[in-house]
């Protein structure tokens, strides 16, 4: 049975474009979008490599209509005006992620305007699309201190990216990383100026912050090690020390609430102007590996440091949790549960 949306803005049937839907967030985006009744067109760059996404999602929603259309390259203006026709609301969801280029900042503001711009140009041709919804970082706010307590509210950036990237004794081992989360930082804040200067656009501007996401994967053998997810199952599999060295401790959420959030963020009426906190709770990586080893019978083998726990409180939590239960999600998915879905969408029970 279809959920019902609680006063929406958009009539169920209403077209959604969702960029990069082949993705990790961005096939549950497709999927939660064609849950709630609501049509839609996805891009990716390679329909060759995309054709699962028909097959998968037919059989999820076999009375749901989903079109995949192919955008090779996103930087390019115009590259959107084909896929907007019809549109109601966009759910951009690409980044750049290219960690070895020097201008990972500015590609991933160029990006981000090329999306928006397509929208502002195509409402001003006559369409009416009411919604354009960006995906940010959890980083963005504020980079993982652990240990370290602190209020998060809704406005927040972590103004120390930046001083560390022009310090030189920042480790040069970091830079990439460091980059990254400028990239996240700047293309956010490019598209909150776009709309202050363009009243005009005819679409109103949310964004969705992501705490780490996990949870299951649609089709594990198209997204093997996709993002996020696939960290969990590096570490049920013992692969990637490294990864494990560096990353610390934070927020999860259970993707599919993610993907919730970027719905509510296209069809709620009255959510406008927002930064849409989708943190559920803390989390370490050792209490994933117990979860782990629960779920499967075996510890890993990577080593993890017990880096504590990030202590900081989410201002902000309170109104992604009325977002989601207006979506008919009365909390957010359990930390066992949705590392648990992870890694048996990569190895079902016998």
């Amino acid at each position: 049975m279809t959920p019902q949306v609680d006063n929406p803005l958009l009539p169920p049937g209403a077209l959604i474009l969702v960029t990069a839907g082949n993705g990790y967030l961005g096939s549950h985006i497709v999927d939660q979008c064609l849950a709630y009744g609501y049509s839609v067109r996805t891009t990716v760059r390679s329909l060759e490599r995309s054709a699962w996404m028909k097959r998968d999602f037919t059989k999820r929603h076999p009375n749901a209509h989903l079109d995949v259309v192919e955008v090779h390259d996103l930087s390019q203006l115009g590259c959107y005006d084909a896929a907007l026709k019809g549109v109601s609301a966009m759910i951009h969801t690409p980044g750049f992620t290219n960690m070895s280029d020097p201008d990972m900042v500015g590609n991933t503001v160029k990006l981000n305007l090329v999306a928006l711009k397509a929208v502002h140009e195509a409402n001003k041709k006559g369409e009416k699309i009411r919604r354009f919804v960006l995906t940010g970082s959890s980083w963005a706010v504020k980079y993982p201190k652990p240990n370290v307590h602190c209020d998060i509210a809704e406005g927040d950036y972590d103004e120390s990216i930046a001083k560390a990237l022009s310090n030189p004794d920042t480790p040069k081992d970091f830079w990439p990383l460091m980059g990254y989360v400028q990239s996240k930082i700047a293309g956010e804040q490019a598209c909150w100026k776009y709309v202050r200067e363009n009243p005009d656009c005819g679409f109103v501007l949310n964004t969705v912050i992501p705490a780490t996401c996990m949870g299951p994967v649609i089709a594990p053998t198209e997204q093997q090690y996709s993002s996020t997810a696939g960290f969990v199952r590096s570490l049920h599999e013992c692969k990637n020390q490294e990864l494990f060295d560096v990353i610390e401790p934070q927020w999860y959420v259970d993707v599919r609430d993610q993907a919730r959030l970027h719905v509510a963020g296209a069809v709620l009426h009255g959510v406008e102007n927002r930064r849409m906190f989708g943190w559920a709770g803390p989390y370490t990586w050792i209490g994933v590996a117990d979860v782990l080893e629960e779920e499967m019978g075996k510890r890993t083998t990577i080593r993890l440091a017990d880096k504590g726990n990030d202590i900081s409180k989410v201002l902000a939590k309170d109104k992604a949790e009325g977002y989601l239960k207006r979506l008919g999600q009365s909390d957010w998915v359990p930390f066992h549960q949705s590392v648990r879905e992870c890694i048996r969408s990569y190895y079902p029970k016998a």
